[in-house]
C-alpha cells in the first residue's frame, strides 16, 4: 500500500502539520518555481570547474553504466556546452546508448540568483520547523541511467526533489526490504513488489522523510534532470557545530570530510599521547589538550557564536553562500 499523498498546491503550514517527518508527498506544479534549468546548468559547470588550494573541487561524480569514471573530466559539463541539450548531444556522440549518471553537489554556492530563489522558497518551511542546525545540501542528478548508481539506500536527510527536465520515477520502501548486513542494494528487482513508486514531472516537488529507503529510476532513455534538497534529520554530530565555533574554515569548502577539526589541530604543536587500554588517565590533561583548551579560552566564544548565528541566518539554510 502506498504511503504517498498528492497535493495540487504547497502550503508550508499544512505540510509541516501532516507530512514533515511523517510520509512522502507529491506537490504537482509547485509555485513559485525554485529552480530554472539554465541557472542550474551554469551553476553546476562553475561548481565542478572550481578549485581550492590548486586542486579541482570534487563536486561532480560521473558514472557510465555502473562504473565510476574518476578522472575522465571530458565527460563533465563545460561552459562551451551552454545548456543541458547541447551537453546531452555531446555525450550521446561519445557514449552512444550507454546509460550515464552525473551527480553534482553543493552547486547553489555558484549562482547568486539560484541561491536567492532557493533561500526564499524554503524560508516558509524554516518558519514552521526551524532552520537546519547544519545547512541543507543541494544536489543535481542528471542522466539516462536505469537507476541511481548507489541503488536502494536510506539517507540521514529528509529530501525534497524538484523535477527539472523530463520525467523521473522514485521508488520507496517504508522499511529496509533486505536482511543482509549491507547499507545499499544495487540489484533490487526481488524487492520491487514490496515498494511503491511515483513519477515526478518537470515542475513537481516530491518530499520524503529520512526513514524511507529509496532509489531513483528513469522513465525511458531520455536524460532526466532533478535537483534534490537534503535537510539533515538523523546522526547530527556535535563536531559540526564545534568546527563553526572554533575554526575559521574556508566558507567555500564544499566537501567537509577530512576538513573538520583537523583544521584546529594545525595550531597544536605538542605531541599527542594515547594511553594504553590498561592504563589510568592522568589527573592532568596531556600537553596537546591543554594547548587546545587554552586556544578555546582565549577566543571570545560569545562573539564567535554571534558571528556564526548571523552567517547561518543570512544563508537561510544554504551554506556556503555565493561569494
Amino acid at each position: 500500500m502506498s504511503d504517498l499523498a498528492t497535493l495540487t498546491r504547497l502550503d508550508w503550514a499544512e505540510f509541516a502539520e501532516h507530512y514533515w517527518d511523517e510520509r512522502p508527498v507529491l506537490i504537482r506544479g509547485v509555485q513559485p518555481v525554485p529552480f530554472v534549468a539554465k541557472e542550474v546548468f551554469a551553476a553546476a559547470v562553475r561548481a565542478q570547474e572550481s578549485s581550492y588550494d590548486g586542486h579541482r573541487a570534487p563536486t561532480a561524480q560521473f558514472t557510465v553504466e555502473r562504473t565510476q569514471q574518476g578522472e575522465r573530466l571530458e565527460l563533465l559539463p563545460t561552459a562551451a556546452d551552454d545548456s543541458f541539450e547541447r551537453y546531452e548531444q555531446r555525450l550521446a556522440d561519445r557514449l552512444g546508448d550507454r546509460g550515464y549518471a552525473l551527480i553534482v553537489s553543493g552547486f547553489h554556492a555558484f549562482d547568486r540568483e539560484l541561491w536567492s530563489r532557493e533561500r526564499e522558497f524554503f524560508a516558509g518551511l524554516w518558519a514552521q520547523v526551524g532552520l537546519p542546525l547544519t545547512g541543507a545540501i543541494t544536489t543535481m542528478f542528471h542522466g539516462n541511467y536505469d537507476h541511481s548508481p548507489v541503488g536502494v539506500h536510506k539517507d540521514r536527510f529528509a529530501t525534497f526533489m524538484f523535477g527539472l527536465r523530463a520525467r523521473k520515477r522514485m521508488r520507496f520502501w517504508a522499511e529496509r526490504p533486505w536482511r543482509e548486513p549491507v547499507s545499499t542494494v544495487v540489484d533490487y528487482a526481488r524487492f520491487v513488489p514490496e515498494s511503491f513508486a511515483v513519477e515526478v514531472e518537470p515542475g513537481d516537488l516530491l518530499y520524503w522523510p529520512a526513514g524511507y529507503y529509496h532509489v531513483g529510476e528513469n522513465c525511458g532513455r531520455s536524460p532526466a534532470t532533478s535537483v534534490n534538497i537534503g535537510v539533515p534529520r538523523d546522526e547530527h554530530k556535535i563536531e559540526y557545530e564545534l568546527e563553526d565555533l572554533l575554526a575559521d574554515l574556508d566558507p567555500h569548502l564544499l566537501v567537509r570530510s577530512g576538513a573538520r577539526l583537523d583544521r584546529l589541530a594545525r595550531g597544536i604543536t605538542a605531541p599527542a599521547r594515547v594511553a594504553a587500554p590498561d592504563q589510568v588517565l592522568a589527573a592532568e590533561l596531556p600537553d596537546a589538550l591543554q594547548q587546545a583548551l587554552r586556544a578555546c579560552q582565549e577566543q571570545s566564544l560569545d562573539a564567535r557564536a554571534d558571528e556564526v548565528s548571523r552567517r547561518r541566518w543570512s544563508a537561510g539554510g544554504f551554506e556556503p553562500m555565493p561569494s
